[in-house]
This record gives structure tokens, C-alpha cells and sequence, in this order.
């Protein structure tokens, strides 16, 4: 790399320290990755533009809900998908009903979110975390387990968030939303077809189980990064608390589709997947050992697509 000399005003200097400290990293990352996110946007529209000027009508924007998702497609057939979750009571403080490292906390509230954007074949490239606790030296853990979930991913760009300065408080809450974008033919909604298998990538695992799994047994987000890239995997759903079954209610409520299970299986649908340790994927059947071969991760058919 090579060193560049800009002038900037002392308000923008500032907002970049803001950033920076925040985010545990130094003014010339902040920079690269505000130019790496403006360089995104001019590939998209097609030249420069002045961003003070940047438009974007309503009527420009197609805006639908699929499951707990937001998406948003512009015009120009490109995509956005907005996630999130939020916890309260669990974390480091003596109040806390879950008792929670908070690195160990902000890792699964991120896996929670990016596993929701990847799965939607998005690529995350934002998150903003909002949360009810001092910065140090709870917030700046949880901070910290936030980027090292996404730096997994390498396809962040930013993270921004807000801790609580002015009351003292004595139980973690916290939000956190992510941003994703891809081209609108790249999502992975509502694209099943008849006679795809439902296979099941991972295993539930629900609070201390998460804790003690290994990662060869759990759906991590690099293996929902690496799936969502895959033509021949049709949709991923990310199972939750409510499981298995659950969830492929929501997929027939949703796209309408009709679903045999299988008579015999080796995984409990009707257990509690905690924060998305299972994927639902739909595949064609002649893909199915590929898949499993690529993965090394726990593939279960549990039925098909009618």
C-alpha cells in the first residue's frame, strides 16, 4: 500500500476517531472502508456521484418481508436485506438471569444476524449494534466477540454502535441489526422447486449445548457463507428456538410449498436449534453427496419438496 495525504474537515476528522475507537481499529481502516463502500456504489450506478445529491424515490424501491427479514429491491436489480435480533438479561452483570461472557455474547447475537442475511444469499456488509451498557468494559467485550464472528466472513466493511454513558446500569440489553446487499437474481427466497429434498445442515443445540459443541457438529457462518454460494442450493432457512418442524411450517405459510417429511430420522425437529446451529437447505437429489462432501458438517434429509 501506499501513503495518501487528504485534508479533511475537523468535524469529519472526529467522527472518524469516533468510529475508530469504537471499533478497535485505526483512522486509515475507517477510511479505507468508507472508499470501499463508495466504490460499491459507483460500480452499481454506473459513474461518479456527488453523495450530498444521491436520490433515492420510493417508487424506486420494492420493499417485502420473507420470515423475519426485510428486503428491499431497487430498480437497478440490486438487493438489500435487513436482519436482527435482541437480547436482554443475559451477559456479565450482576443482574443478568443468563450468566454470559460478554465476548462470548456479542459472538452469538452476530452469528444470530449474519447467518439470517447469508442465508438469504446476501452478503453482509454492515452491522449496527445498539446497546444498554457501558462502553468499558462490558461494551467493549461484546464489541469484540461481534468482530471476531464477522471477521469469519471477511465481507464486513463496518460496524457501528451505541453503548449506555449516562445511567449505570446493572443488566445487559442489547440490539443488533446487519445489512446485506447482493444482486436481486442472487437471493435464495422462495426458490425451491418440486422435488427438491429438505436436508438439515447441523445440529440443534440449545443454551449450554451451544457452549459445549464443537464446531463440527453446529452450522457456523462460514459454512452459511460458503452454501448461499452454491447454484445448486436452492434456499437456506436458518432454524431457531422453535425449531425443526417449526420452520417448515413457515416455509409452507410463506411460499406455499407442500412438503413430505421422512418417516425415520436420526435429528429431534422439534427441538430448540438456539442461535441458528441448524440450516434447512433444499437441494436437487443428485447434489446431495457433493453437498455433504464440501460441508464435513452433519447433513440429514428430512423430507421433500411436493
Amino acid at each position: 500500500m501506499e501513503p495518501v495525504n487528504i485534508r479533511l474537515p475537523k468535524t469529519k476528522i472526529q467522527k472518524i476517531d469516533e468510529i475508530a475507537t469504537r471499533n478497535g481499529i485505526t483512522r486509515s481502516e475507517v477510511i479505507r472502508h468508507a472508499l470501499t463502500i463508495y466504490f460499491q456504489l459507483l460500480e452499481n450506478i454506473g459513474g461518479f456521484i456527488d453523495l450530498r445529491s444521491l436520490k433515492i424515490s420510493p417508487n424506486e424501491i420494492s420493499t417485502s418481508k420473507w420470515g423475519d427479514l426485510v428486503i428491499m429491491k431497487l430498480k437497478n436489480g440490486q438487493a438489500f436485506v435487513l436482519a436482527n435480533t435482541s437480547s436482554g438479561g443475559i451477559g456479565p452483570k450482576k443482574e443478568d438471569v443468563v450468566k454470559l461472557d460478554g465476548k462470548l455474547l456479542g459472538r452469538l447475537m452476530a452469528r444470530t444476524v449474519l447467518i439470517k442475511v447469508l442465508s438469504s444469499g446476501a452478503q453482509p456488509i454492515v452491522l449496527v449494534v445498539n446497546l444498554s451498557v457501558e462502553f468499558f468494559p462490558t461494551g467493549s467485550q461484546i464489541f469484540q466477540g461481534i468482530r471476531e464472528e464477522a471477521h469469519k466472513i471477511k465481507a464486513l466493511e463496518i460496524l457501528e454502535g451505541h453503548t449506555e454513558e449516562n445511567i449505570e446500569t446493572n443488566q445487559t440489553g442489547m440490539s443488533i441489526t446487519a445489512l446485506g446487499t447482493c444482486m436481486e437474481k442472487e437471493l435464495k427466497v422462495g426458490k425451491s422447486l418440486k422435488g427438491n429434498l429438505i436436508a438439515a445442515v447441523g445440529e440443534p443445540k440449545v443454551r449450554d449445548e451451544v457452549l459445549k459443541a464443537s464446531a463440527r457438529s453446529i452450522v457456523m457462518v462460514e459454512d452459511v457463507q460458503k452454501l448461499s454460494k452454491k447454484g445448486f442450493v436452492h434456499e437456506i432457512i436458518p432454524v431457531g428456538h422453535e425449531g425443526i418442524k417449526r420452520s417448515l411450517e413457515m416455509m409452507q405459510s410463506i411460499s406455499g410449498y407442500k412438503y413430505k417429511i421422512e418417516e425415520e430420522m436420526d435429528i429431534d425437529i422439534e427441538k430448540s436449534a438456539g442461535p441458528s446451529t441448524v440450516v434447512l437447505i433444499t437441494v436437487e437429489e443428485e447434489n446431495m453427496e457433493m453437498l455433504k462432501k464440501s460441508l464435513k458438517k452433519p447433513v440429514q434429509v428430512i423430507g421433500r419438496i411436493l
